[in-house]
């Protein structure tokens, strides 16, 4: 006798295939030589053919934001980047990937005002990242903006713990702001920390106390 259970799987996958559209089964396909020519490092192929998937399937923002991620860290091409981050926030605007992506190329571009924007709404409720807090700090500090960068340190490490980043960060910015005390113990405890220290950071660290 045959399971019922099977037969209404089988019926439920025969359905939504029957529910896709011409355009997102043929996305399907352009996506697939997409993830090819991006696993042969030919970038500027794999996007070409992820645009060209995502003109038929626009709905689908892991396709936008996948172009927005080879924009920025593989093309460096910040401004579109930036307008793919901002095509995934037209259909999910708390999106975490589209607004570190727009964060980050918005700040390239030196539009900080436009970075804060978007840095400041990745750090917002459950699903934020390590890195658009590390980022929006960052971009804090590149503005000298020195107290406020070390108050979202202190919430980076509040929600996820102390990173090797967010000490080393938090330790620089005491040494610029002269509380040499405060970073003196920031720079022990980084070498005590346990995490793995490049070596050249450690020879500055251990440099840097025996002033």
């Amino acid at each position: 006798e045959a399971d019922s259970s099977v037969i209404a799987k089988e019926t439920l996958i025969v359905q939504q295939q029957d529910k896709q559209s011409p355009e997102m089964v043929e996305a399907k396909d352009i996506i697939a030589k997409a993830i090819a020519a991006e696993r042969a490092e030919n970038y500027e192929s794999a996007v070409v053919l992820y645009e060209q998937a995502f003109d038929k399937w626009p709905s689908n923002v892991n396709i936008s934001n996948r172009i927005s991620s080879l924009y920025l860290n593989y093309l460096r091409q910040n401004a579109k980047s930036l307008f793919f981050a901002q095509r995934t926030l037209s259909v999910d605007k708390g999106n975490q990937v589209a607004l570190l992506n727009a964060g980050i190329a918005s700040a390239n571009m030196e539009n900080t005002q436009l970075a804060e924007q978007y840095f400041s709404q990745s750090i917002q409720g459950k699903n934020s990242s390590k890195e658009g807090f590390l980022n929006y700090a960052a971009l804090k500090e590149s503005k000298k903006d020195y107290r406020g960068s070390l108050s979202i340190l202190s919430q980076h490490d509040q929600k996820f713990g102390k990173s090797l980043e967010s000490m080393v960060a938090s330790a620089r910015i005491n040494d610029v702001l002269g509380a040499y005390a405060l970073a003196n113990n920031q720079y022990r405890e980084i070498l005590n920390s346990g995490y793995s220290i490049p070596p050249d950071l450690a020879k500055y660290i251990r440099e840097r106390l025996e002033r």
